[in-house]
């Protein structure tokens, strides 16, 4: 029998990219094919050990149901069972280095909107590339909530766009099955992109499904036209939950665009959850039908103009910012 292949004669680390709270990330070459792809590389002597690393690779073909609940082991597990979903970051396979996991990825050139976003006037994105950005993303969380998951983590950071355009929604670290009308209580995420249901934490036992991504959804089309999410000057992440549930959910502005996009994000926040459209009633939206023959590659625009600013002494905003890197990887 043949010997199996290291991953290090399978794939080239070069240059980082990102780093996060459960490893960094690399821009990488697959040596046999010459094809470039992400690589997630996690140290579990970082982590405190305390795991079998040898299961992983395992997990990743036992059913949903029958998964080990540490978080990187369900997030290969996870990413396996989505290798076909639209607009998701592609699965290329996982491999044990020693303490470290590799995890191989789908590579996006633009990096994440949070990164293009930097390049923009004033930072923010123009409505545009915005609702271009949003059909997109809506299309894979119909997948993912027909699926039963739910990512519990979109915002900018995590939507990566590839050199041709094409959107694509990252970091399942933190995302769970939800099947069977089951809902969840756990308090995860990032606070200012929390639903309220979610932000609720201790207080009560608060219970939720799918319809937390609806919400985040709305807050990161806030974050792409104003450039922060709400409560971003708010430093202790306590306190955005606790603003959260406090105050009334945040509107856009006449000055900030359409109505139709305005209307579009009151559909998203909703306090109650049950008042929120699902994905596929809003892919049905006046604003989202408006742009139903734009094709992504506009934006290719976004990265271009991100190249220019790089040139003239911009710095990567996966590794400056500490907002678009919070919790969350950029190629993740």
């Amino acid at each position: 029998m043949a010997q199996q292949q290291s991953v290090h004669q399978l794939y080239r680390r070069l240059e980082t990219i990102g780093r996060g709270a459960y490893g960094s990330v690399h821009k990488g070459v697959h040596i046999p094919s010459g094809n470039v792809v992400a690589l997630k590389i996690i140290n579990f002597d970082d982590e405190g050990g305390g795991d079998d690393v040898a299961d992983i690779q395992r997990e990743v073909s036992r059913p949903a149901s029958d998964r080990n609940s540490h978080q990187n082991v369900h997030k290969v597990a996870l990413l396996a069972q989505l290798r076909d979903a639209p607009n998701i970051t592609k699965y290329y396979g996982c491999h044990l280095d020693g303490p470290r996991l590799w995890i191989a990825m789908e590579y996006a050139q633009g990096g994440s909107v949070r990164t293009l976003m930097k390049a923009c006037r004033d930072g923010i994105l123009e409505e545009k590339f915005i609702v271009i950005i949003v059909r997109e993303v809506l299309i894979a969380l119909s997948y993912l909530h027909k699926a039963g998951v739910i990512h519990r983590d979109i915002k900018c950071a995590n939507i990566l766009i590839t050199d041709r355009g094409n959107v694509m929604i990252c970091d399942f670290g933190v995302s769970v099955f939800s099947t069977g009308g089951n809902k969840r209580h756990t308090l995860i995420g990032t606070p200012m992109w929390m639903a309220p249901e979610v932000a609720l934490g201790s207080q009560v036992v608060p219970t939720y499904d799918h319809k937390v991504d609806i919400w985040s959804l709305g807050i990161t089309i806030y974050e792409m036209v104003k450039g922060m999410p709400p409560h971003a000057h708010v430093m202790d992440g306590f306190k955005v939950m606790n603003l959260i549930q406090k105050t009334k959910p945040p509107r856009l502005n006449e000055e900030d665009g359409s109505k139709d996009m305005r209307d579009f994000v009151s559909h998203c926040l909703r306090e109650q959850a049950t008042d929120r459209l699902s994905a596929d009633e809003l892919l049905k939206t006046k604003w989202i039908k408006s742009a139903a023959r734009t094709n992504v590659s506009i934006l290719k625009e976004l990265i271009m103009r991100y190249d220019a600013w790089k040139q003239t002494g911009g710095t990567r905003a996966s590794i400056a910012d500490p907002l678009a890197w919070e919790e969350a990887e950029e190629n993740e």
